[in-house]
């Protein structure tokens, strides 16, 4: 038996997601990819793993997904079509999470109130019973999403993003999406065993991201309070209590030592990093200093030499220069990028907006080989760069 499920991630990062997915279920079929969105059929059995994912932002078990949507009288039929019935108790309220991508003359406003609409009159049809609304605190959510003419309607797992892992108490101003942070890290092929440095840490998500793995903490045992709940996971998996169970309670033996080292010149941003690091529980893996990258670089000599780590493969995220002078934006990536590659770093993954400036100091540095991945971070096109020194 299989299930069918709707996976999101920020855009250009879908077959970053897909080749992490297939590492931890058997995927049947890619059913659909399309920007930001994947739609997979799993085992049954392998379905909750999919929330171990540290790329997805959103994991929905897909109800029914429909081509050549157009109209709103179009999502009208086609939800009644779903039998919601089977899904929803009789005293149990639902919220209609309406999204909509492309040119309609509608709004996603509109979306919510039709589906609404739909769901209520089938199930009155159905089991004589008129269901209540709640749009603030829901038993049920039904995600209801127009992409162009595709319809695509499904369950939450979670009632919030996989990216909130509820560790943040301190919050950098341009904070890194951590489900990015976790990709930029796939992407670099940095391996547990190694040293990761972030030259520009902020509030330390890179390194964080990094530590969870180090340590074998599951998003899924981060998101466990969510999960457990959603009402309609409980009747679709009733496994998931004791899927939770053992997730959580493996043990990972691991060396503790300071393997993952960010410098950051703002002392607030750093002290903001540590606390964060603390709340998530690896504070025991993370060194952050205090001051310019540049100049503070040598403490890596101290830390390979005083805890026998290796550091090949540096992973940051940088000013995009929206306060900075263009030349002094472009002097800031030479240097960092000049200093990575004197100390011998062989990998360097970064994401920025400011592609000329990043390719202009990519080009005086000449490295071995660059790759770069288009990515919207936040509502900003951007460019993560796979450097190779």
């Amino acid at each position: 038996m299989s299930v069918r499920l709707l996976i999101t991630t920020d855009t250009g990062f879908e077959t970053v997601l897909l080749d992490e997915l297939s590492e931890l279920c058997r995927i049947q079929r890619v059913l659909r990819m399309f920007s930001g969105r994947i739609l997979v059929e799993v085992p049954r059995s392998d379905a909750l793993n999919v929330l171990r994912s540290r790329i997805a932002n959103n994991v929905y078990v897909l109800l029914e997904y429909f081509e050549d949507v157009h109209s709103l009288d179009d999502i009208y039929r086609r939800v009644y079509e779903v039998e919601i019935e089977n899904i929803i108790e009789p005293n149990e309220s639902f919220a209609i999470r309406p999204e909509r991508v492309g040119e309609h003359d509608f709004t996603s406003i509109d979306i919510g109130r039709v589906a609404g609409q739909a769901v209520i009159d089938r199930y009155l049809s159905a089991k004589g019973t008129r269901l209540k609304v709640n749009l603030d605190e829901p038993d049920v959510e039904i995600y209801v999403e127009l992409n162009y003419d595709k319809l695509l309607i499904a369950l939450p797992l979670t009632r919030s993003s996989l990216h909130r892992r509820g560790y943040r108490v301190f919050n950098h101003p341009a904070a890194l999406k951590t489900t990015i942070a976790s990709a930029m890290i796939r992407m670099s092929g940095w391996t547990p065993e190694t040293g990761l440095y972030d030259p520009m840490c902020g509030g330390g998500t890179v390194l964080i991201e990094a530590g969870l793995v180090v340590k074998g903490m599951e998003i899924a045992c981060l998101k466990r309070r969510e999960l457990e709940s959603v009402p309609t996971n409980r009747r679709i998996f009733p496994e998931l209590r004791e899927f939770l169970e053992d997730l959580c309670s493996r043990e990972v033996s691991i060396d503790v030592r300071k393997m993952l080292v960010g410098t950051e010149l703002n002392p607030r941003f750093a002290e903001g990093a540590v606390l964060n690091a603390k709340n998530a529980g690896v504070d025991d893996l993370v060194l952050i200093v205090v001051g310019d990258c540049m100049k503070r670089m040598k403490v890596l000599k101290i830390v390979e030499k005083e805890y026998g780590v290796e550091f090949r493969t540096a992973v940051f995220n940088p000013p995009y220069g929206h306060r900075m002078r263009r030349e002094n934006l472009y002097e800031l990536y030479l240097g960092v990028l000049r200093a990575l590659k004197n100390y011998g770093f062989e990998r360097v993954v970064f994401i920025t907006s400011a592609i000329e400036v990043a390719e202009k100091a990519l080009l005086r540095i000449e490295p071995e080989d660059v790759r770069k991945h288009y990515v919207i971070h936040g509502t900003l096109p951007s460019y993560v760069y796979v450097v190779k020194f």
